[in-house]
Formats: C-alpha cells, structure tokens, sequence
C-alpha cells in the first residue's frame, strides 16, 4: 500500500508538468510553440527534381521537409517516437496536405529515422532555429509579394515607387544556385484574410499582387 502511495505522489507531478508543455493543436496534434507532436510521412522519387515552395529543386536525398506553418528556412529537429531515432533537416516546402499529419520528409532523413518501410510515423518536431522569431512558430504569418526581379536596381526603383502608397514595402533576395534575385514584398499579416485584402488592392491598382505564407 505505501509503495503504492509513493508511486502516486511520485507521478503526480510529472503527470501535471509533461500536461502543462503542451496544449492540444489542430488536426489531433499537440504544439506549445516550440515543439509539434502528430504524424510524418515522406515523399521522394516522384516529386525529385520538381520545385518546392521556397522556389529551390526538390532533391530527395537532402535533408528537407514539408511543414504547413513554419517559416521557410527553419532548422527542426525529428525523432521518431517509435524508435528514438532523430533527424535534423531545413524546411523548404509546404505540406502535408492530409488531414492529422504535420511534416513531410524527404527520403533521405526519412530513411535515417527508420520509417520508409511503414510509410508513416509519429514523430516530435522540435523548432532549432528560424529566420524570424514569433511568439508561436506554428501560427501562420502571411506576407504579399507584388514582384521579383533579376536585376537589384530594378526591384529597389520599384520598392520606391510603391513607398509611395505604401507602408512596410521590403526586398527580400534569395539564391538559386548561381542567380539571385530580389522579392519585393509588402506587409506581414497573422490573417490571410488581411492579406487578400492587400493583394486585391494591389490588383485592381495594376501589380501582381501574390499572397505568400512564410
């Protein structure tokens, strides 16, 4: 009976601490902001040599993923729950598009985490760094790109002219392979809908303006 009560008192706190990490997220997965429990799946040889999100090719021997919220660029962290295996890789797509997964591998990583046989796997998504702190990591941030240039000097006299009517008007470069170019950007928006509203205006003004998550 004491041990009993040992174990009890023992448990307790450890049950209420892990409880008070985490909070419940959408689609039956967890997230307190930094780390992100739910399903993994991978994908490989069909989407090889395709373009990903961040606009790079799709390799599936790199260490990448697929997430649906984190800002291109971030480093994470993915164990496999089953196993204990972990795995870092650098987020340059957006996915999974089914509903209760949370990250999509490449093979690469996939296969170091042993998980290519099953398919998929619950796994521990852990944030290592990002290009832009926020107070949650998985809360969307919309932002709306109205053009992208080759030429630096082009992108800077266009910003110019859109500082005009304009606040929070930015450039953004970005390398693929031995090019750059420069992402003219305007606002960063929590709400997509505040963003579309931006993007319309910008539209019926005569620029192509384009909704972006980061």
């Amino acid at each position: 009976m004491r041990g009993r009560v040992w174990l009890l008192l023992v448990g307790l706190p450890l049950l209420f601490s892990c409880a008070s990490i985490t909070r419940k997220g959408m689609e039956g997965y967890q997230t307190d902001g930094e780390t992100q429990i739910g399903m993994a799946s991978w994908y490989g040889d069909k989407e090889h040599g395709g373009k990903t999100a961040s606009g790079e090719r799709f390799s599936m021997y790199d260490y990448t993923a697929a997430h649906k919220e984190l800002p291109i660029g971030t480093m994470v962290r993915v164990t496999n729950l089953e196993n204990g295996r972990d795995v870092i890789v650098r987020i340059n797509d957006r996915g999974p598009f089914k509903k209760g997964r949370v990250i999509d591998l490449s093979y690469a990583p996939a296969k170091d985490i042993g998980m290519i046989g099953k398919g998929t796997t619950k796994v521990k998504v852990e944030v290592l760094s990002a290009p832009k702190k926020t107070n949650n990591y998985f809360e969307a941030q919309y932002t709306v790109q109205v053009g992208s240039f080759s030429d630096e000097q082009k992108a800077f006299l266009f910003k110019k002219t859109l500082d005009r009517k304009h606040d929070g008007v930015r450039i953004e470069t970005i390398d693929f392979g031995a090019y750059t170019f420069y992402r003219v950007k305007i606002g960063q928006f929590s709400e997509r809908s505040k963003a579309e509203k931006l993007a319309k205006s910008l539209r019926r003004s005569g620029y192509p303006g384009q909704v972006i998550q980061e």
